[in-house]
């Protein structure tokens, strides 16, 4: 299997302070962290940890950052021959301010803005990858390579990504881009707001697989016509960068798999939820080892004694009279989680326990 991630990569600066930011003040950095980044990257950046073939393009500068950038991918075995090299505009840069009292951060992004020019690719990829940043580029490969899965990474919204999220075959939305698209504010403690996003967001793009990520309240999406919440795993919350590429690299490599889309949601809850133990994207990324032998203690083999392919989570079923997901009480690292009901991934069981990503 061969995976393409079209998009941004950049050099991110991680620091972590005591207190809240606020303006006239000043803040002692305790220690910087220096790692790549941006959407397309960290997925790669995953997906080459997982031992998946994965080719990475973006436009670099010709600068230090680039070269940082390169060797970091080099470390996980990412392919960078469809990497370019911009002259004219240095490589993108963000700095990520963690508060570790309140474990919430504050990012500055400053993306380059350089786009692929000489893009092509010299195989037939499985799997395409797109965060919409380099909107030319993800065109031709969409076009050139119909048969491949598509995703793309919808982390903001403007004209270029409504437009991909009309082509792609799975579009993972943020829930502030979601709130954005559909003008519909999410209220947890009203169901029918989250029913009427992922409504109008299918609605809109009725061709594709959606999920809206919702933080620390898990993920909303739908199987056989049912608009469903996956929870996300209980731990211990050091960061949040870097959790929704963990989400959509566990999701891209669960479906490129053909685990099924429960399965896949799952891996990609897990894989998000134990991204937030540590400071950092890309040092905070869990191993597949680490997700796969949690996946299996919870809804693995001896919860599935027939060894189908997917095992379904515990999730919440929703409807416009269902109440709102209230606590998480499913894949909880700290008490054992209930022996998830056996269904094959076409045939999911619906098991409501009030669960609440």
């Amino acid at each position: 299997m061969k995976i393409l991630c079209i998009g941004t990569s950049l050099l991110e600066k991680t620091c972590v302070v005591n207190s809240p930011i606020t303006e006239g003040i000043k803040l002692k950095l305790d220690n910087k962290i220096e790692t790549g980044s941006g959407h397309a990257g960290n997925i790669a950046y995953l997906l080459s940890k997982w031992g998946v073939e994965t080719y990475i393009a973006s436009m670099l500068g010709a600068d230090d950052a680039a070269d940082k950038i390169k060797k970091e991918y080099e470390t996980v075995g990412t392919k960078t021959e469809f990497m370019e090299t911009s002259y004219d505009k240095p490589t993108g840069e963000s700095l990520v301010v963690v508060n570790e009292t309140t474990k919430s951060h504050t990012k500055f992004e400053m993306k380059s803005n350089a786009v692929l020019k000489k893009f092509s690719c010299n195989f037939e990829p499985d799997v395409i990858v797109i965060d919409g940043d380099d909107f030319n580029a993800s065109v031709a490969a969409l076009d050139k390579y119909p048969k491949a899965k598509s995703f793309l990474v919808a982390s903001t919204s403007n004209n270029e990504i409504n437009e991909l999220a009309r082509f792609v075959k799975n579009v993972i939305f943020n829930k502030e881009t979601a709130e954005f698209i559909t003008n519909i504010k999410i209220d947890y403690n009203d169901s029918n707001t989250l029913v009427n996003v992922y409504n109008k967001l299918k609605q809109k793009y009725g061709n594709a697989e959606i999920i809206v990520t919702l933080g620390e309240r898990g993920c909303i999406y739908a199987i056989n016509g049912q608009i469903k919440i996956m929870p996300p795993v209980v731990v211990s919350i050091v960061d949040t960068n870097g959790a929704g590429d963990a989400f959509a690299g566990g999701y891209v490599y669960g479906m490129a798999r053909d685990f099924g889309l429960e399965k896949s949601i799952a891996f990609a809850t897990i894989a998000a939820s134990f991204s937030t133990t540590k400071l950092t994207a890309r040092e905070s990324f869990p191993t597949l080892t680490e997700v796969s032998s949690y996946y299996d203690s919870k809804f693995g083999a001896q919860n599935n004694p027939n060894n189908t392919p997917d095992a379904t989570p515990n999730t919440t079923a929703m409807n416009n009279a269902s109440p709102a997901p209230t606590e998480h009480t499913t894949l909880n690292t700290e008490e054992p989680a209930q022996a998830p009901t056996q269904a094959t991934p076409e045939t999911p069981n619906a098991v409501d326990n009030n669960a609440n990503k």
